[in-house]
């Protein structure tokens, strides 16, 4: 593994909210996301877990942990971007991981890009709960497109399963307040 991937991560910033007008300040860089998706996978597959899914904590929050540690080369593309360049970021993210991640840690990045366990479906189901709970942090501050950030972490919980909804939408209940006013409890 190339541990200057690490670091370099800590500098990224999530180009989302920067194109979406929160302050250079304010953004958070992805390895603050990543470590968010890991702590929030952790409870995710504890809860899935209580609803008889077969599902690992900790190889979960593993995988959450290292999901987006190829954006250190890659770096991190917004949505919009996303879906303009499809198949050359997906080649690009491929190379990059290759180039920081070895062994164990690669074949985890793999398993979370093809969602194939329920340990990577775990783990996506909280970088996007991450993402929303985030968007509603800065909606204190006056972000006012949180909602499209709420909605679509909720449609990819859909799509995970109905568990899966389920544990999103507790929670989201539980962390971000409400999500009409964007005020957290407190």
């Amino acid at each position: 593994m190339d541990l200057r991937a690490i670091y370099r991560l800590k500098r990224v910033l999530r180009t989302g909210w920067l194109v979406r007008g929160i302050p250079r300040g304010s953004v958070e860089s992805v390895a603050e996301h990543s470590f968010g998706a890991a702590v929030l996978a952790w409870e995710v597959a504890r809860r899935l877990r209580e609803r008889g899914v077969n599902v690992d904590p900790q190889r979960a929050a593993l995988i959450a942990l290292v999901h987006d540690l190829p954006e250190a080369v890659a770096l991190d593309l917004d949505a919009e971007a996303s879906r303009v360049y499809g198949e050359a970021k997906r080649k690009a993210e491929e190379a990059a991981a290759r180039e920081v991640l070895d062994g164990e840690l690669l074949e985890l990045w793999r398993e979370f890009e093809r969602l194939e366990t329920e340990e990577a479906k775990a783990a996506k189901l909280a970088d996007v709960l991450d993402m929303a709970l985030q968007a509603l942090e800065y909606a204190k501050i006056g972000f006012k497109g949180y909602r499209e950030f709420v909605q679509s972490a909720r449609e990819t919980a859909e799509e995970l399963g109905p568990e899966y909804l389920e544990v999103f939408e507790e929670l989201l209940s539980r962390g971000g307040g409400d999500e009409d006013t964007g005020e957290g409890p407190g």
